[in-house]
């Protein structure tokens, strides 16, 4: 788990997460443009729709994500918008962006009045090797684990494959909840408001001490401005702009005691080394280093490997079909079996519809769809689409 790539000056950071959403959606695009290259269809065509894909695609997605998890993550939070827009961390439904970016990519086509069945097939490969990267940067960051691992005296292909979660991590927290794992006293602390039991957060203590204590380092450098501008010309130009400088960092102070408060709770403990004084950060972050969750299955890894073998076939198939529409068919045929197969591994899913799920039952919705598309396809549409158009050379 790695959900911070690097930190640039300034205390901004880049987060794993989004650089491999990045990275899979340049080179996916990148791919699907080549690939419509091959075939003569228009690679600015491709470029278009790959962009409103992202659009809605992580607009669907997040929607999805803040619907499903609503009540457990949203709605309690003190700004439930902002938290709802936020996707720093994550919360990301793939099937969400995935209708999301179905349905635009159709209205933009009937707009245009061009081959849809092309087109989507072009980018049915790319949208399995998109997936891989997203899903890699889910292993970094924590989130969509597998279940607990069997724990057996002899080794196993299970324990060779488990991987276990820091402190604080999504698996760890969820394995703490459910007391399979405990978490020393001093890190356990109340959310905002309430007096429920919580885990001081990760981010927390990873912070760097330059980044944690730098908003009080600028208040102590802008108050002794202040004081020598004050004593040279109290009612000077400098003097009121350091002034107005002096409140902003004060509350920029604020709003990092805020941010850390459940670390500064956290080290009023009496320290276990020397009870006369309080718990250092070193000690908590030395005390979560020893706490983590039980090993569990790394099922990101899974949908990784998976999604990137289904995209090599999908972009085997592309070069072999010989009617319009079969690589999009064989993603919705294809893709549900995967991820209801996943999801039986995943443990940060709840079964909520029916005993399943929600991507179980969206995906075994899908399955039925490309059941009733093919169907249509083979005795309703022709091989080519009518519609199609070869891409028109820059002259």
């Amino acid at each position: 788990m790695h959900p911070e790539l690097l930190t640039l000056p300034g205390g901004y950071s880049i987060k794993t997460y989004g650089f491999c959403m990045m990275l899979g959606f340049l080179s996916s695009v990148w791919l699907a443009m080549r690939r419509a290259e091959r075939v003569k269809a228009d690679p600015d065509r491709v470029l278009d729709i790959s962009f409103l894909c992202l659009l809605f695609g992580v607009g669907g997605a997040r929607l999805f994500y803040v619907i499903h998890y609503w009540k457990t993550q949203f709605a309690d939070t003190p700004n439930p918008f902002m938290a709802a827009i936020d996707i720093t961390n994550g919360g990301l439904e793939f099937l969400g962006g995935f209708i999301g970016a179905v349905v635009v990519v159709g209205i933009y086509f009937a707009w245009k009045k061009d081959s849809l069945r092309l087109y989507l097939d072009i980018m049915a490969p790319s949208t399995m090797w998109g997936l891989a990267f997203g899903r890699l940067g889910c292993f970094f960051n924590g989130c969509c684990f597998g279940g607990v691992c069997a724990l057996t005296p002899t080794p196993s292909v299970e324990q060779a494959v488990a991987v276990e979660f820091p402190f604080a991590s999504p698996a760890h927290w969820k394995h703490w909840e459910d007391r399979h794992v405990t978490a020393p006293a001093e890190l356990i602390t109340t959310t905002a408001g309430m007096l429920i039991p919580a885990l001081v957060p990760d981010r927390e203590l990873s912070m760097s001490v330059n980044r944690r204590e730098r908003p009080l380092r600028e208040l102590e450098d802008v108050r002794a401005a202040y004081r020598l501008a004050l004593a040279k010309n109290p009612k000077g130009e400098e003097a009121a702009r350091l002034k107005e400088a002096r409140e902003a960092a004060g509350k920029r102070t604020k709003d990092r005691q805020k941010e850390m408060l459940g670390l500064t709770l956290a080290q009023r403990f009496p320290s276990r080394v020397e009870a006369s004084r309080t718990t250092s950060v070193s000690e908590l972050e030395d005390l979560a280093a020893a706490s983590r969750s039980l090993p569990v299955h790394p099922t990101q890894l899974y949908a990784a490997g998976s999604a990137m073998l289904l995209s090599a076939f999908l972009s085997a198939l592309f070069y072999r079909r010989k009617r319009h529409g079969v690589v999009i068919g064989m993603l919705l045929l294809l893709y549900p079996i995967q991820r209801t197969i996943l999801e039986l591994i995943r443990a940060d899913n709840p079964h909520d519809v029916a005993g399943l799920t929600v991507s179980q039952s969206i995906s075994l919705g899908l399955f039925v769809l490309a059941l009733i598309y093919f169907a249509v396809l083979y005795r309703m549409m022709p091989e080519r689409s009518p519609h199609t158009r070869a891409a028109v050379a820059a002259t």
